[in-house]
């Protein structure tokens, strides 16, 4: 209870006792003159009359005694003593104190629509070039994503002084991925059918019909992919691999490939532990041959790193049973690098090594034109040495900038085969000989959020060969530049350019004697523009240009290029 209102009651309390008091005081004073005016009367009345008193006593009145004790009244209610009254005082200004706060809440955006199909189909009129690709998927799902792309692209056309420089390229690919609690699995069915002509070939001298100089390529390749996603540490991730291909040609000569690899990721302590596995075996049949090649590798690495360093130390073993021969190579496997400043300075060395394996597949899809009856040797990279420099200019550009040296043993060239089998001087041969390769690379990327992207990358090689008079179809430089702008995603414009330099062939001269000389071809230079207008988000139409510049350039000895030519299509959703 509030001590001042206890204090107010016991006053008016104690204020009340007084005046009864008082009125029972006053109520005394009237009764005793009450009572002294009726002994007066009375004593009156007895003077009248006479009595004699026969006793001796003698009555006497004693001196009375006043009282003088008050009433004294016993309150109940206590009182509360040593009350103090005050005022709290605060500063004018309060202390600053910091407050935490809330962390932001990323708010639901609702999701895009997605549509199930795309179709894109265009035209090429200078060189009856039709085009037409197609892709179809799944929408969103937690359990699985599944789909396919078709793409057709294909030209007929004949260059000046050369056979018939048609091809096709066909691609067909069915894809799925299943989502488990830990792991996820995936699954690729790829086929692929490419059709090329020999016609690097003096037409004036030589008819021919097209299927003389026909060569087709067919690849059929299943794949199986097991990916763990762990997140506690005391756990293994694993990524693990299962493929296989064949491809054939119209001579009947076909090439098998059954592949396991893994890799395995465990942490030890701070440390993280890489192990990667992989099992190759290779079934090449010639018209005149067949070869086995079986190559198995195993690359444990240790990878560490603290706030502003990062280290990979690692070794790598490879077991090659090649031609009947079983060879074993071992490689290092070391990356340093530290952060100078805040990411923009982060200088990097190392050394690695491996063995590349030269097959059909590899060499044919870097020069469509070899001859088919390959001579298969195997590249070792006894060792690459490595010194570079990366990092982030901005948040928007990057760079990196490498200087390398390489000890290649059986690096592989092209020649054209001047042999008296190949009168027409339209395959190429393949040479191997034991090189160094000094390489300076260097990278800028800028990308302005969805608006602007932009790409530069670069090659200088400097070739040293043992054997060779030159490096042949091997170019001193290569350069590519690539954009993309993207006007509030209604007109995207991408641009490439493309530039190689002068490169080395050997080409043969007639003289008094016919002889093999080497002969330094021009660099070449392609610009393409690529421009997409989108009327809405199911339709839109493209034009894409190749070769603005119109220059006729040979990347490989006696097969020019087209010159300028173009597509129109359009693309649109079905459903």
């Amino acid at each position: 209870m509030d001590p001042e209102l206890i204090y107010k009651t016991a006053e008016a309390e104690e204020t009340q006792r007084i005046r009864v008091k008082k009125i029972v005081t006053w109520v005394l004073v009237i009764l005793l003159i009450l009572i002294q005016v009726a002994i007066s009367l009375a004593q009156t009345n007895v003077n009248n009359n006479t009595f004699n008193a026969l006793s001796t006593f003698k009555p006497e009145i004693k001196e009375s005694n006043k009282v003088n004790d008050q009433p004294d009244i016993k309150d109940t209610v206590k009182r509360i003593t040593n009350i103090k009254y005050g005022i709290a005082s605060n500063p004018l200004f309060p202390k600053y104190e910091v407050q935490k706060i809330e962390s932001a809440k990323m708010q639901n955006e609702p999701l895009a629509k997605l549509y199930h199909s795309l179709i894109k189909v265009g035209y090429g009129p200078l060189y009856n070039s039709p085009y037409g690709e197609f892709f179809v998927s799944n929408i969103r799902s937690r359990d699985m994503a599944y789909g396919a792309r078709i793409k057709h692209f294909s030209s007929s056309s004949t260059l000046d002084s050369t056979g018939f420089g048609g091809f096709s390229d066909n691609i067909a690919t069915v894809y799925g991925k299943k989502f488990y609690k830990k792991h996820t699995l995936n699954g690729d069915l790829n086929y692929s059918r490419n059709v090329v002509h020999y016609y690097g070939y003096n037409a004036n001298k030589n008819t021919l019909k097209n299927d003389y100089t026909k060569q087709r390529y067919q690849l059929i390749e299943p794949k199986l992919l097991l990916q763990s996603h762990y997140t506690d540490s005391t756990h293994m991730n694993h990524i693990i691999g299962l493929s296989f291909y064949n491809l054939q040609n119209l001579n009947q000569e076909a090439e098998n490939n059954i592949c396991a690899n893994a890799n395995l990721v465990k942490f030890i302590n701070k440390e993280k532990l890489n192990i990667d596995l992989s099992t190759n075996f290779y079934n090449h049949k010639q018209s005149n041959d067949t070869l086995n090649d079986l190559i198995i590798s195993v690359a444990p690495a240790f990878e560490a790193q603290g706030k502003k360093w990062k280290a990979i130390l690692g070794l790598k073993g490879t077991l090659d049973n090649f031609k009947g021969k079983t060879r074993f190579y071992g490689y290092p496997q070391l990356n340093v690098e530290y952060d100078v400043y805040e990411s923009m300075v982060i200088p990097y060395a190392g050394a690695t090594g491996g063995l590349i394996k030269n097959s059909m597949r590899s060499l044919t899809g870097e020069n469509p034109f070899a001859d088919t009856t390959l001579s298969y040797t195997n590249t070792n990279n006894k060792y690459n040495l490595f010194l570079g420099l990366k990092g982030n200019l901005s948040s928007n550009t990057s760079y990196d900038v490498k200087g390398s040296y390489s000890q290649m043993d059986s690096l592989h060239f092209y020649t054209i085969d001047y042999s008296g089998a190949n009168t027409l001087y339209n395959h190429f041969n393949i040479l191997y000989d034991n090189a160094s390769v000094m390489n300076v690379s260097g990278a800028l990327k800028y990308q302005l959020r969805e608006k602007m992207h932009f790409i530069a990358t670069g090659n200088y090689y400097i070739y040293k060969t043992k054997n060779l008079t030159r490096a042949y179809h091997k170019p001193d430089y290569d350069l590519t530049l690539s954009a993309i702008y993207n006007l509030k995603s209604k007109i995207i414009v991408r641009g490439d350019i493309f530039v190689i330099g002068k490169q080395w062939v050997q080409t043969q001269v007639v003289d008094v004697t016919t002889s093999l000389q080497p002969k330094q071809i021009n660099g070449l230079v392609d610009v393409n523009l690529e421009a997409e207008y989108r009327y809405s988000k199911m339709l839109s139409f493209f034009v894409k240009a190749n070769n603005i510049a119109n220059q006729r350039y040979n990347r490989w000895e006696r097969y020019p290029t087209q010159r300028l030519n173009f597509t129109i299509g359009l693309t649109f959703v079905p459903f």
